[in-house]
């Protein structure tokens, strides 16, 4: 059967390489089909963060090539570690260092270029350019009767990866904690009660609602409800305390409307996962009896195709945690932070690659996307 699968696949590729020659003439006809080409083939000029050096490889089985040295006295610190490391689709790389956003090219992926001070970051539906989030005490909002669990009074600017200075900045109202950005608007946590934990502890209650551009609130998407991941048009949230069947919903920012996350028949999706750039596939952990496995849902086509069970994802449920995960394009890079594994999922094709000989890690790993983004 994987036989005839592959067979597929192969003369699937032929027939698109003929009818791009084809159509060669035709501008737009070569266009769609050059993207859909490189939709499908396996990345190249990996790049990677083997715990405190940084590597590319020619792809998933190439020899790592150290381009970033460890710097002396860093035996056991990792310098270059970015915190919610993601690639653009423009092929910058983006993520939070040393309390700031910074951007990173493939071509030099040891020179980052600074964009601003910041607590977190989401990209921009603007092409080529990201939110930071900066936050005050919630000192500055005393006297508003908020709940207890508000923390912090948040900002936003949007930046380009070129560092040049940020031309737009909201403030966001008391309660208020921005997560993404879509066409209809930044998606934000709203926090509307306290929710009594153990001892003294308490959480957040929060509501997922989109602003409009002065950071007021226009809409309610879902009540008692988390974010997962955003973009483009698609927001991925989880019910709170939900008690049967799938609690992961899928919210169209066009359509306006939640439905329920493609189901899998593994299980249920679990935990944080990651959305490919323009929001058609979601990578996410799934509850099953034989072990925690991968899954991709393909959002534009409401299926699941799940990867098997991962050793790293029992530790977790969250991606990029035990088994840090990022897409580059249509190719989902996943690297076991502990063992060093390194694999790569083509989405369009279903394709699974698995790097023949692991990684050499040290506290940890990422990976960061590829040159062909």
């Amino acid at each position: 059967m994987a036989t005839a699968q592959g067979s597929l696949r192969d003369t699937r590729h032929r027939r698109l390489v003929v009818v791009c020659a084809v159509t060669a003439l035709a501008a737009v006809g070569a266009s769609g089909c050059s993207q859909d080409a490189a939709d499908e083939q396996p990345s190249q000029g990996v790049v990677v963060n083997l715990g405190g050096e940084i590597a590319v490889l020619k792809g998933i089985d190439g020899k790592p090539e150290i381009v970033g040295q460890r710097p002396d006295g860093t035996e056991t610190l990792d310098t270059y570690r970015l915190t919610a490391p993601r690639q653009l689709n423009t092929g910058d790389i983006v993520g939070i260092r040393d309390g700031g956003a910074v951007a990173i090219s493939p071509d030099d992926p040891v020179k980052a270029t600074l964009l601003g001070q910041a607590t977190a970051w989401f990209p921009s539906v603007d092409k080529g350019k990201v939110w930071t989030v900066t936050e005050q005490t919630a000192a500055a909002c005393e006297g508003q009767g908020l709940p207890t669990t508000v923390r912090a009074k948040y900002t936003i600017a949007e930046h380009e990866t070129s560092g040049r200075p940020a031309r737009r900045v909201v403030s966001m109202p008391c309660g208020i904690e921005p997560a993404a950005q879509t066409s209809q608007g930044i998606v934000a946590h709203q926090t509307t009660g306290d929710v009594p934990g153990s001892g003294n502890a308490s959480r957040a209650r929060t509501s997922v609602v989109l602003l409009d551009k002065n950071g007021a609130v226009s809409s309610v998407v879902a009540e008692a409800a988390t974010v997962l991941a955003a973009d483009a048009d698609q927001v991925v949230w989880r019910a709170d305390e939900c008690p049967t069947g799938t609690c992961t919903k899928i919210y169209d920012a066009q359509a306006k409307k939640s439905r329920n996350a493609p189901a899998c028949e593994a299980g249920d999706p679990v935990g944080t996962g990651t959305l490919a750039p323009g929001g058609r596939w979601y990578a996410t952990a799934v509850r099953a009896d034989n072990g925690t496995h991968l899954a991709v849902l393909d959002l534009g086509e409401n299926s699941c195709r799940d990867l098997g069970a991962f050793a790293a994802l029992d530790k977790t449920t969250d991606l990029d945690e035990s088994l840090a995960a990022t897409w580059s394009r249509a190719n989902l890079l996943m690297i076991d932070q502990g063992t060093g594994e390194l694999i790569e999922h083509n989405a369009p094709t279903g394709r699974v690659e698995r790097r023949r000989e692991a990684l050499p890690v040290t506290n940890g790993a990422q990976v960061w996307g590829a040159h062909n983004a």
